[in-house]
């Protein structure tokens, strides 16, 4: 994971030197989380953690800039504006049935990893193995895209040929 991470980060950060006047948000990594804050999390998010999302946690607590202006949430920084972002756009999509649209069951817990600035693209993680194998669901922007783990979503922001998701459940 620090590998993935930091080939993220230094990606991000050449484009933002190259334009740094560009709407997207400027990278940014944290401290690491403690076992007990990710465990503390871990009963927040009423499911297991994804292992690739566990492991980012020992390595930053959340990142800013991680694609265009999305940042990953932490378990620290859930309860500021991005983190109440992330549940507002969760909320709209259960009010709006994406979820059933896309072939999840209605009553699947949508935990918020990622939001972006406008609120417009979030990333869930999810756990419903009889129904979909990915634990990891992409949305927004007309888009839904789902990813077998945490850092295989990570592996997609670096370079998009790395990995081709599911666009439904099938």
């Amino acid at each position: 994971m620090r590998r993935l991470v930091s080939e993220l980060m230094t990606r991000r950060v050449d484009e933002h030197l190259a334009d740094p006047f560009e709407a997207s948000a400027i990278p940014r990594i944290y401290p690491p989380a403690s076992q007990r804050e990710v465990s503390r999390l871990e009963v927040t998010a009423g499911q297991s953690l994804d292992r690739y999302y566990r492991d980012f946690l020992s390595v930053t607590d959340g990142m800013d800039g991680f694609y265009l202006s999305h940042c990953v949430l932490g378990c620290r920084n859930r309860s500021g504006a991005r983190g109440t972002g992330a549940l507002q756009f969760r909320d709209g999509a259960r009010e709006d049935g994406t979820p059933a649209d896309v072939g999840l069951p209605g009553d699947v817990v949508l935990f918020p990893v990622s939001v972006n600035r406008d609120v417009s693209q979030a990333i869930f993680m999810i756990d419903c193995p009889d129904v979909l194998p990915e634990r990891i669901w992409w949305l927004g922007e007309g888009d839904s895209m789902f990813f077998g783990n945490f850092a295989d979503s990570l592996g997609y922001a670096n370079d998009p040929r790395s990995y081709t998701p599911r666009e439904t459940v099938d």
